[in-house]
């Protein structure tokens, strides 16, 4: 019935729409047993419904003969009050949040300059980065070392990551130790869309893995013992890191 979902959206809930109009339809006073048959339901949960009706301002409660009875009042203008009284709570809502607007935007502008860091474990964590990168679609600038990797870190790079990437016609720019690995691995640098310098494996002991890309740094440790890559998404960040690169890419061979 359209009038119980009105009657709803007015505020009343569970039974008390039923028990209301039960109410309604019924002539003078009436205690909460009659309208209890009308409803089918038990005279107990009733009784408390029209209490809380009463509260409303919908009924009014009075005594009949020693019995506590119930008057639905003018529902034109009960029905109306309440309708104002739920506009009225609108309105205040509306001028809550016409205020809040300009509190939540402050914030999150201030997020956005906070920066974001994701921590990911295990070797699945290190490929989730590294998928990252390809997803970002930005040039890589990468510090790293191929004779440091996990051999399930290698196979996902040259046998999966390789081809993606070169598809995707992202470049990568590569400080690597000069070792016999590396060597090798330079040597496919026309093919794999990448240019690789050197710096002396002394002064340069890379293990791990580090990535600027877009707004994101991602630091990797892939040895088997020490599985775990962090993104950070900061644009100071990786502006700082990419400078750091720059002055090292200037001085290797």
């Amino acid at each position: 019935m359209k009038i119980l979902e009105v009657l709803r959206k007015l505020g009343l809930t569970d039974k008390e729409p039923e028990i209301y109009l039960a109410l309604v339809k019924v002539s003078g006073v009436q205690p909460a047993s009659l309208i209890a048959q009308k409803v089918d339901l038990n005279r107990t949960t009733v009784y408390k419904t029209l209490l809380k009706l009463a509260k409303m301002g919908l009924v009014t409660k009075t005594m009949k003969h020693g019995i506590t009875c119930f008057l639905a009042e003018d529902p034109e203008k009960r029905l109306e009050e309440m309708l104002i009284r739920r506009q009225k709570r609108l309105d205040d809502l509306n001028q809550q949040f016409a205020e809040m607007i300009p509190e939540i935007k402050d914030m999150r502008q201030h997020e956005m300059f906070m920066p974001k860091m994701r921590y990911y474990e295990g070797s699945e964590g290190v490929i989730r980065v590294y998928e990252d990168t390809l997803i970002e679609n930005k040039s890589i600038y990468a510090f790293e070392n191929v004779q440091s990797m996990d051999s399930k870190i290698k196979d996902y790079l040259f046998n999966d990551y390789l081809q993606r990437r070169i598809e995707k016609e992202i470049f990568a720019y590569v400080i690597t130790p000069k070792n016999k690995e590396n060597v090798d691995f330079r040597s496919e640098d026309k093919k794999s869309l990448r240019e690789t310098r050197f710096f002396p494996k002394n002064p340069f002991p890379i293990e791990t893995e580090i990535n600027v890309y877009g707004n994101k740094t991602a630091f990797f440790s892939y040895k088997t013992e020490e599985m775990f890559a962090v993104i950070l998404e900061s644009a100071a960040i990786a502006n700082s890191m990419k400078a750091i690169f720059n002055l090292c890419w200037q001085i290797v061979e």
